[in-house]
C-alpha cells in the first residue's frame, strides 16, 4: 500500500538537471497549474488514493480495455490489462491555445502535401523534395494518381479527415514534433477511456478543475464522417473495418464502433458488387457508404495492392475511383507516413501555406542526403536511427545499444542503404509524475494529440493520450514496451458544459425500428457463444454431480452410480479413454486428478475448462455487441478458469460459480437483448446445444443399461433439474419410462427434448432472407427434424421388444438431423469468407 505521510507524494520527488519537468520548476517548487490537483491528492490521503487506484483497476477490466503485446517467441497476441496513472497531466488554455493553432496548422499542410503528391506533384517541380523521396518509397500508391481530383467533394474539403501527432517536451519547456500517424491512427479511443475513469474516479476533483472536454472532438469527428459520406435523405451505413481480435489496438476498435455507433467488420464480411460496397449479413447484402478504416494501406485491396492480404476488400479501389464508396483517412494517405518528409516540412509549410511551423520538427536528417549524412554520422550517438518506411522491420535504435558485430552491421547498412534511414537528434524528453506505493517517481513522457477536420477547418481534441516510460532510462516510449498513460487536463477559465454525442434539439432524429443489418461474422459467433455456454453449464452439472456423488459414497450401491457419473464425464468431454479405459479401475478408486483435468484443462479439446475458454474467446469477437453486464460476467468466467483446486469443495464450488455466472448470461440474453436477427441465433445455437447434449446423457446412460437403476435415474433428473416436479408428479416412484418421458416429451420441461424442438422451429422460422413459399435448406432440415420427433412416443419405444436399443437407435438419428441443421443455417447464414487467389505481391 502506499505509505501513509501526506506529505510523501512529493517529498522524495525531485526535478533532474537540464530536464523539463512537468510538475516542479527547476527550484523544486510545485507549478502553480498543479497546486490544486496536488493538495486534493495529498488531501484524499494515501490509503484512499490506494483504493482509487484499486477502483479504477476494476473499471478499466469490467471495460475490458487491454493492449494487445505481440510476443516474438509466439505468434499469439499476449493480452495485456491498460496501464493508467491516475495523476493527470495538466496544461493551461493560453499554452494549449498555442499547440491547437501548430496542430491545426500541421493538419492543413498534410492535407496540401496528400493532394499534391497524387496529383500536380508541385513539389517535385519546385524542386522541393528529391523525387525518390515519392517514387522508391513503397507507401507511395500509384494507383491513386489523380483520385482527389476527380472527388468534388474533396477538391473543396479536406482529404485528410483526421491525424494524430506526437509531441516532446525539451529541456528548454519547447514543444517539438516526433512524428504523426494518418493510416489508422490510435489512442483516441483508449484517451476517451481515460477520461471517463478519471471523472468516475475523481469526480469532485474533475468538476472542480474546470476541464475542457473531448466529447466536442468526437461530435465533429462524427459529424465530418457523415459529410464525407455525401448522403442525403437518409443516414449514411459507416463501417469500422478493423484487422480483426489480434490486432493491438483492437480494444479500441471495438469501443469507438460502439461508442460512435459504426459497425465494426473484418475484411472478410465485405464485398464488391459492380463497383460498389457491400456487408455481407445474414439479411442479404447491405451497401456501404463510408469505410472508417484501422487496415494499413496496402492490406486493403488485394486485387490491386498487396496480393497475399486476406484484411481488405479485392476491388475496393475501383469502387473508391468510381466514386460509390469513401475511406477514410482515404488510400495513399500511409504516405505522409513516410519518415524522409521529416527534415522538409519547415520548408514545405512555407511553400504551401507560406508561413513558418508553428511546432517545429524534432531536429531530423535524411541519410539520403549526402551531407547531412556525413553531419551525422560524425556524432552518431547523438541520434536515434529510423527506417524511413514503418513498414521496415527495423526497430529504431541508438549507437549506445549496439556493440560488436551487430554496431559493425548496422554501420554497413547505413553506407548501402542511406536513403533507407533517417537521424533524428535525441531530445531529453521532459518527465512527469507518476503515481505509486511509494508517492511520485518520474517517468519520460510523450504526448499524443488529435486532429480532425471540422465543418471550417481542423480540430483539435482538448486533451489527449500522454504515455509515460516505467524508467528513466528507457528513451523508448510505447505502449508495446509497458508505458503508463495518463489523461491530459485542458484547464479551463471557466465551468465547462456537459458535452454528449446526442443529437442537439434542432436536429430531427428518425425512428428506426429495426438495426442495420447483422454482419455473418457475428451471427456466426453468436451462434457458437451460445453453444459453448450450453456446453459448458451441461458439462459443469454433470462434473458437479460426479464431485457431489463421489463424496456421499457409503454402499456398493453407491459405487454402481457414481462409476455411471464418471463414465459420463469422460463421454459428455470426449476426453477419451479416462473414465472409460482399459485403466479405469485404477481412476475409480481415485477419481479426483482425472475429473479436475476434466473440469480445469484449457487446452484439451472438449474438456469444460477448453469450453469456458472459448466462451470468452467467441465474446471478445462480438464485444460491440454484448453489455456492460455481460462483459463483467465474461471477465468472471475469464478468472474463474485461472484458479488450481486441490480438493473436492474447491472444485464443486468452481462448478458452482460456473453454472451460475453462464445462468446470468443467458438471463442477460434473455431479458436485455432486442429481438433482432442476432438474437435468434444465439437462440437457436443454445437449443441445438441443449438437444446435443441431451442426446449425449443418454445415449452414455444407455450404454451401461445393465447398471441402470435407481441412482442412474436420480442423476438425470438432478443433471437436468427436473426432480423436484418428478417426485411431485410420481410421488416418489421412479422409473426408466416415465424419467425419459418427462426429459424427451415433456413440453413442459424447459429442459427436455421437446421443449427444444420447439424453440428451434420457432427460431428457424424468424431466421431473416426468408420469401413466401420458397423452401430453404433449413427449412427442410428442421421439418425432418420435427417429422421424425412427432412420429415418435415414448409408449411406442417401450413397445419394442429392445426399447433401450430403440431409444439409443432413435436419438442417434434425431442427432444427425441436429447436425444437418446446423449444418445448413451456417451455410447459408455463416460461410461469409469467399475463397481468395493470391495473383501477386504487389500492384497486381
Amino acid at each position: 500500500m502506499l505509505t501513509s505521510e501526506k506529505s510523501s507524494l512529493v517529498s522524495n520527488y525531485r526535478p533532474l538537471p537540464g530536464v523539463y519537468d512537468e510538475l516542479m520548476d527547476s527550484s523544486g517548487q510545485v507549478r502553480s497549474k498543479y497546486r490544486f490537483l496536488v493538495q486534493s491528492f495529498q488531501e484524499l490521503g494515501t490509503a484512499e488514493l490506494f483504493n482509487r487506484r484499486r477502483d479504477a483497476d476494476r473499471i478499466l477490466r469490467e471495460n475490458g480495455v487491454t493492449y494487445n503485446i505481440y510476443q516474438s517467441d509466439s505468434p499469439e497476441a499476449k493480452e495485456r490489462p491498460w496501464n493508467l496513472d491516475l495523476f493527470p497531466m495538466v496544461m493551461e488554455s493560453e499554452e494549449w491555445r498555442v499547440l491547437e493553432r501548430g496542430l491545426n496548422q500541421r493538419a492543413d499542410l498534410l492535407d496540401c502535401i496528400l493532394k499534391d503528391v497524387y496529383s500536380k506533384r508541385r513539389l517535385l517541380y519546385e524542386k522541393k523534395i528529391p523525387p525518390e523521396i515519392i517514387f522508391n518509397e513503397q507507401s507511395f500508391i500509384r494507383s491513386c494518381q489523380g483520385m482527389f481530383e476527380s472527388n468534388h467533394f474533396l477538391t473543396k474539403n479536406p482529404a485528410l479527415l483526421f491525424f494524430v501527432c506526437d509531441l516532446i517536451r525539451s529541456s528548454s519547456g519547447q514543444f517539438y514534433v516526433l512524428n504523426d500517424r494518418v493510416q489508422a491512427p490510435s489512442g483516441s479511443g483508449y484517451s476517451l477511456e481515460n477520461r471517463i475513469v478519471l471523472s468516475r474516479i475523481f469526480p469532485s476533483i474533475y468538476r472542480d478543475a474546470m476541464v475542457h472536454r473531448v466529447a466536442v472532438y468526437f461530435r465533429s469527428f462524427r459529424k465530418a464522417l457523415v459529410q464525407l459520406a455525401g448522403v442525403s435523405g437518409r443516414d449514411p451505413f459507416i463501417v469500422l473495418l478493423t484487422p480483426g481480435p489480434g490486432n493491438e489496438t483492437y480494444f479500441e476498435h471495438a469501443y469507438l464502433s460502439s461508442y460512435l455507433g459504426y459497425t465494426l467488420v473484418q475484411g472478410e464480411e465485405l464485398t464488391v458488387r459492380k463497383n460498389r460496397v457491400y456487408m455481407k449479413t445474414v439479411e442479404g447484402l447491405q451497401q456501404v457508404d463510408l469505410i472508417l478504416r484501422r487496415v494499413e494501406d496496402l492490406y486493403l485491396d488485394p486485387l490491386e495492392l498487396k496480393g497475399d492480404s486476406i484484411l481488405g476488400v479485392p476491388g475496393l479501389m475501383e469502387a473508391i475511383r468510381s466514386g460509390n464508396v469513401k475511406v477514410s483517412n482515404p488510400i495513399g494517405s500511409s504516405y505522409l507516413e513516410n519518415r524522409a518528409l521529416l527534415p522538409f516540412y519547415s520548408d514545405l509549410c512555407r511553400f504551401y501555406l507560406g508561413e513558418d511551423l508553428i511546432i517545429p520538427m524534432a531536429p531530423t536528417y535524411w541519410l539520403g542526403n549526402l551531407s547531412q549524412k556525413d553531419l551525422v554520422l560524425r556524432e552518431p550517438e547523438k541520434y536515434v536511427f529510423k527506417t524511413v518506411s514503418r513498414s521496415d522491420e527495423q526497430h529504431p535504435v541508438t549507437f549506445g545499444e549496439l556493440e560488436g558485430e551487430t554496431k559493425d552491421k548496422f554501420i554497413q547498412r547505413l553506407q548501402n542503404e542511406p536513403s533507407a534511414f533517417i537521424a533524428q537528434e535525441i531530445l531529453a524528453s521532459a518527465t512527469m509524475p507518476v503515481l505509486t506505493e511509494n508517492g511520485f517517481r518520474q517517468g519520460r513522457a510523450i504526448m499524443r494529440t488529435f486532429v480532425t477536420s471540422s465543418g471550417n477547418g481542423y480540430q483539435t481534441m482538448s486533451g489527449g493520450l500522454i504515455r509515460v516510460s516505467p524508467s528513466l532510462d528507457e528513451f523508448f516510449i510505447t505502449s508495446q514496451r509497458g508505458a503508463w498513460s495518463k489523461d491530459l487536463w485542458i484547464l479551463a477559465s471557466e465551468a465547462q458544459n456537459e458535452e454528449t454525442l446526442l443529437v442537439p434539439k434542432k436536429e430531427q432524429v428518425s425512428i428506426y425500428r429495426k438495426g442495420s443489418g447483422v454482419p455473418s461474422r457475428v451471427a456466426d459467433n453468436l451462434f457458437w457463444l451460445a453453444r459453448y455456454m450450453e456446453r459448458g453449464e451441461n458439462q459443469a452439472r454433470i462434473l458437479r454431480e460426479a464431485a457431489f456423488q463421489v463424496l456421499q459414497i457409503e454402499d456398493v450401491y453407491d459405487r454402481s452410480a457414481v462409476r455411471n457419473i464418471l463414465r459420463m464425464g469422460t463421454h459428455i468431454t470426449t476426453s477419451y479413454p479416462g473414465f472409460l479405459g482399459d485403466d479405469s479401475e485404477e481412476l475409480f478408486n481415485n477419481p479426483f486428478p482425472e475429473l479436475s483435468r476434466l473440469a480445469t484443462d484449457k487446452n484439451s479439446i472438449g474438456c469444460l475448462g477448453y469450453n469456458v475458454k472459448n466462451i470468452v474467446s467467441a465474446s471478445k469477437s462480438v464485444r460491440d455487441r454484448l453489455s456492460e453486464d455481460m462483459k463483467r460476467i465474461m471477465l468472471t468466467l475469464e478468472d474463474i478458469i485461472e484458479n488450481e483446486h486441490t480438493s473436492y469443495d474447491s472444485l464443486i464450488d468452481y462448478f458452482h460459480k460456473i453454472i451460475f455466472n453462464i445462468s446470468a448470461l443467458n438471463g442477460f440474453s434473455f431479458e436485455n437483448m432486442s429481438r433482432e436477427s442476432g438474437w435468434f441465433f444465439l437462440e437457436l445455437g443454445r437449443r441445438i446445444e441443449r438437444s446435443i447434449n441431451m442426446i449425449l446423457i443418454l445415449q452414455g446412460m444407455l450404454k451401461w443399461e445393465g447398471e441402470l437403476d435407481k441412482a442412474s435415474f436420480q442423476l438425470l433428473l438432478n443433471i437436468n433439474d427436473i426432480r423436484i416436479t418428478y417426485r411431485r408428479r410420481y410421488q416418489g416412484r421412479i422409473d426408466l419410462e416415465s424419467v425419459l418421458d418427462i426429459l424427451i416429451f415433456d413440453i413442459t420441461n424447459p429442459r427436455s427434448f421437446a421443449f427444444q424442438i420447439e424453440e428451434i422451429s420457432r427460431c428457424i422460422k424468424v431466421l431473416p432472407a426468408k420469401e413466401d413459399n420458397q423452401m430453404f435448406p433449413e427449412d427442410r432440415a428442421v421439418l425432418k427434424l420435427i417429422t421424425e420427433f412427432k412420429m415418435q412416443d415414448i409408449n411406442i419405444l417401450f413397445k419394442s421388444k429392445e426399447p433401450l436399443i430403440a431409444v439409443s437407435a432413435w436419438m442417434e438419428t434425431m442427432h444427425d438431423l441436429l447436425r444437418e441443421l446446423s449444418d445448413s443455417v451456417s451455410m447459408r447464414y455463416f460461410n461469409y469468407a469467399e475463397e481468395q487467389t493470391r495473383i501477386g505481391d504487389m500492384n497486381g
